[in-house]
């Protein structure tokens, strides 16, 4: 029998990795303006001016937020960075925290996420304590580390870019805007590979 590796997979492995693009990048062309200047000089020059790489593996244990304010536009004068706050959502995402993972995403983001999540025939995934609770246990179901290599790529007022790397060779771009006290993932993050 002359089997494809696609077919040779459990389903967990076909499924995980499009809930991982799904959840941890959310695919998106919508760029900002800067930040597309800031990927072009990345890409042609393979580094940025001072880029900060961590690798760490989130805390299971996370602090409960609010939802971002509406009309935020200045950088959130807590101590808690781009970096932090796509860490506390990762761990959170994770535990799975659904108030707190669902505090640290646009409602933007979350709406394209159920969507797209939906269109590929998941059930059960109605609102963003569903789709965090669903994709936690896969990741957990998998045991799919949740390593992560982040360098900060811009910052500004407005909005703030990582480039993020997975132990599990998923990589990507993650946008964020100020929240309430935090930042919050956006909907223009995309998955690079």
């Amino acid at each position: 029998m002359n089997r494809t590796p696609h077919h040779s997979r459990p389903l967990t492995w076909t499924v995980v990795p499009l809930l991982c693009a799904a959840l941890l990048t959310a695919c998106s062309s919508d760029e900002p303006a800067d930040a597309a200047t800031t990927d072009a000089a990345t890409t042609s020059s393979g580094a940025t001016a001072s880029p900060t790489t961590a690798t760490t593996s989130p805390s299971p244990t996370v602090a409960a937020t609010t939802s971002p304010a509406a009309g935020a536009t200045a950088a959130p004068a807590g101590d808690e960075g781009p970096e932090d706050s796509f860490r506390t959502w990762l761990a959170a995402s994770r535990a799975p925290d659904t108030a707190t993972a669902c505090a640290y995403m646009t409602p933007e983001l979350t709406d394209r996420m159920l969507g797209e999540l939906t269109a590929q025939g998941l059930p059960g995934i109605t609102d963003c304590p569903s789709m965090i609770e669903l994709t936690a246990g896969l990741y957990a179901a998998v045991g799919q580390s949740a390593d992560v290599e982040v360098a900060l790529v811009e910052e500004t007022d407005e909005h703030a870019v990582l480039d993020v790397a997975y132990a599990s060779g998923d990589c990507g771009k993650v946008v964020l805007v100020p929240g309430a006290g935090h930042w919050v993932l956006d909907e223009r993050s995309e998955e690079r590979c």
